[in-house]
């Protein structure tokens, strides 16, 4: 498995923004795409803790590392609460990873890995969702590979500084993979291949 992008969901971003801490998802030199359903889900309340900091992160590096990525999922969330406009947004930041996740695979990437902070992590029915091929890791796994890797000198330090607001479970570390290969988990970094 050749990692060869990253995606992410909403929880990561609010985490490494109120850890000012963005700019280690640059690190492993993969290009990072948020969906756009993951974007408004951060920061649709401006006042929110990381709203504003993803914004300027995002103005700061799309076109160059990161982009924004249209989804279905996206577009019919919008049709929906133009109708209702109580729609929800539950598991819809999920979805469009999924989607750009297919997407990206589809298209000639290899390998992805998809950063998600989150329970549902470990159910089989989001697992199902994804695409073979994806490296699926927390914030917390994400961090300490770049650690193990010499990338960043403390995961944990960087974690503790997201926990007044984000709370003690970002130092739950989880990772698993779907389809079939070697297991790559706790070595991921050894498995970049920048394109």
């Amino acid at each position: 498995m050749n990692l060869s992008l990253i995606v992410t969901d909403a929880g990561p971003l609010v985490t490494l923004a109120v850890a000012e801490s963005l700019d280690t998802l640059l690190l492993p030199q993969l290009p990072v795409i948020i969906p756009d359903m993951v974007r408004f889900e951060v920061t649709r309340h401006v006042d929110k803790p990381g709203a504003k900091a993803l914004l300027d992160w995002i103005r700061r590096h799309t076109g160059k590392e990161v982009r924004v990525d249209s989804t279905e999922t996206f577009e019919e969330f919008v049709l929906l609460s133009r109708m209702d406009p109580s729609a929800r947004i539950r598991n819809r930041g999920e979805q469009a990873a999924a989607e750009i996740l297919s997407r990206e695979l589809a298209q000639g990437h290899t390998s992805a890995l998809l950063l998600f902070e989150d329970s549902d992590i470990r159910k089989t029915s989001f697992l199902v969702r994804l695409p073979d091929q994806v490296l699926v890791l927390s914030t917390s796994a994400f961090l300490l590979g770049l650690q193990k890797a010499g990338l960043i000198p403390n995961a944990q330090a960087i974690l503790a500084r997201a926990v007044p607001i984000r709370g003690s479970a970002i130092h739950e570390r989880v990772a698993t993979q779907t389809g079939e290969g070697p297991d790559i988990r706790d070595n991921w970094v050894t498995h970049v291949k920048p394109s």
